[in-house]
């Protein structure tokens, strides 16, 4: 099994500004920055990934600001969280770099959601 049940869910968005959105296949994907939550962790993105024919995301991926004593690996870590289930990608650098943590997002969301012949279409 990929994820691991968890009881982190979906993250808590107060606000959020857009700074990327694309369409892959059947998915309306936008990527946040300047996010405010109450979750416990700091988010620098979430990249939200929703069908077409839903309301609510499928799959979010995550760039979360690792505590200063957990960064030896990376400042930020990156997080999977498929409906009820979550996964920690692991830490580096590249996760707080928006032009990065995009690209690597939509590698990995393809190979999770089955797109790799889809090619994303930039609409922001």
């Amino acid at each position: 099994m990929l994820f691991a049940e968890n009881d982190v869910k979906a993250p808590h968005i107060k606000t959020a500004v857009p700074r990327r959105r694309y369409e892959i296949d059947n998915f309306s994907v936008v990527v946040l920055g300047d996010v405010q939550s109450n979750d416990p962790v700091n988010y620098k993105y979430i990249m939200a990934f929703v069908d077409v024919s839903e309301t609510e995301p499928l799959m979010y991926i995550t760039s979360e600001e690792n505590p200063p004593g957990q960064r030896e690996h990376g400042r930020y870590r990156v997080r999977v969280i498929y409906g009820e289930d979550e996964r920690d990608m692991g830490s580096d650098e590249f996760p707080g770099d928006l032009e990065q943590f995009t690209e690597y997002g939509i590698q990995l969301a393809s190979r999770l959601l089955q797109l790799v012949e889809e090619e994303p279409i930039r609409l922001m």
